[in-house]
């Protein structure tokens, strides 16, 4: 029993080592930029020695990744707060609302875009972070078009999971053009794109005059 209790003593202490690694590293990225983060800087906000810190990160990669799981949980605690988190569970998801919620912090979004183009690697430690990331926005993205199929909001024939991948595709490709130009409404042309490759505005057309043709 007093084995255990230390075992569990360890692992506690492991885990909050590790979350104040990633509330300090975030701190910075929020504050400075994902470039600018060095571990040293990460250990003395999060009190710990460098050496410490490097025994739960064994890189700076491991540490940005850690930050941007951090990053994560606080959008999904927010998405929560204003139902959204509820809204992908039913699948009727509202993109343009999610976009404006996630690009709020701009500097935690530069840091996932660079997570991004190192993922492809299996060796990096983003690897597993974006799959999984990827994993659960596919999931969500399809269980939307599966709700709106389910009401006729969306064309019947439509694959839910081709259809979502297609959708990760365009948000990756708008959210990059507008981190380099922001001058157009990112949130906006999120929301057009997932009614086109839905079919959406063109049910809703089809809806109406089924409606007039009833009334004739």
């Amino acid at each position: 029993m007093e084995q255990a209790t230390k075992t569990r003593g360890r692992y506690a202490k492991t885990a909050e080592r590790r979350a104040a690694v990633a509330r300090a590293a975030l701190d910075i990225i929020r504050e400075k930029g994902h470039r600018a983060l060095t571990t040293a800087e990460v250990a003395s906000t999060a009190g710990m020695s460098e050496t410490a810190l490097m025994y739960h990160f064994p890189t700076r990669d491991h540490v940005l990744v850690a930050a941007m799981e951090r990053a994560d949980e606080e959008i999904g605690s927010r998405m929560t707060a204003k139902s959204v988190a509820a809204e992908l569970v039913s699948g009727d998801w509202d993109p343009a609302g999610t976009a404006r919620l996630v690009l709020k912090e701009e500097s935690t979004v530069r840091l996932l875009l660079a997570l991004e183009a190192e993922a492809p690697n299996p060796e990096h430690p983003a690897h597993q972070y974006m799959k999984k990331h990827n994993e659960n926005a596919v999931l969500a993205f399809a269980a939307a078009v599966k709700r709106r199929q389910s009401e006729g909001r969306a064309r019947p024939g439509l694959d839910p999971l081709g259809t979502a991948r297609q959708m990760m595709a365009l948000w990756s490709g708008l959210r990059s053009q507008w981190l380099v130009d922001p001058s157009f409404d990112f949130a906006n042309e999120v929301g057009q794109a997932f009614r086109a490759l839905t079919g959406e505005d063109a049910m809703d057309t089809k809806k109406k005059i089924e409606e007039l043709i009833a009334t004739i």
